[in-house]
């Protein structure tokens, strides 16, 4: 069984900011194919994973695609947290493997406690969510995965509207288009916060 490490986020909480949020959330699932991809990896190689908004110097979001998801499709980036790994160094590590950039913490928004559901079967996932600003690094030339084929630089406008189209996907995607909709939604809440107190 997956379990919520609570000392660890009253830790972080503690470090970053102590309003942030804990959710709990239930995706059901339309079948159990994705649902057994997401259980897979909870045995092989994650316990969770972050999700960081990287805000540029223009103040846009970094949101990606990648080369086997449908066409116009996009999302805020993620990477899994390895057991044993501490969240905040994985939030670093991803952020420089995935988009080739280093960013410093703006804003901890919280955790999302997603329980991916099908029928009677469900597995327990934990999704840490960050704010960062971009402080140095070659977007996508830097990066050390190759599994961002692209960018797109969007205000909290664009970013709803690539949730509406996550949330939309049909046929095998779906239900992960589901998962990345719940995702990018939330930091696109805190992005939004953000705006505001800059103004």
């Amino acid at each position: 069984m997956n379990t919520f490490n609570k000392e660890e986020f009253e830790n972080i909480k503690e470090e970053l900011n102590k309003d942030a949020m804990e959710i709990d959330y239930t995706l059901s699932f339309s079948g159990n194919n994705f649902l057994n991809r997401m259980k897979s990896l909870v045995v092989k190689d994650r316990r969770g994973e972050v999700v960081f908004g990287v805000v540029r110097p223009n103040g846009r979001l970094i949101l990606i695609t990648c080369d086997e998801y449908p066409a116009g499709i996009y999302r805020v980036p993620t990477g899994g947290i390895n057991y044993g790994e501490d969240v905040l160094e994985a939030v670093k590590r991803e952020t420089m493997e995935e988009l080739g950039l280093t960013a410093e913490i703006v804003k901890f928004g919280g955790v999302i406690k997603l329980k991916f559901s099908y029928e009677e079967d469900s597995e327990m996932f934990y999704c840490y969510l960050f704010l960062l600003k971009e402080v140095s690094g070659r977007l996508l030339e830097d990066a050390t995965d190759a599994e961002v084929s692209e960018v797109l630089e969007a205000d909290y406008e664009k970013i709803l509207s690539a949730c509406d189209k996550l949330k939309n996907i049909e046929g095998k995607m779906s239900d992960w288009g589901k998962f990345r909709a719940v995702t990018t939604n939330a930091i696109a809440n805190i992005y939004k916060e953000y705006i505001k107190e800059l103004k």
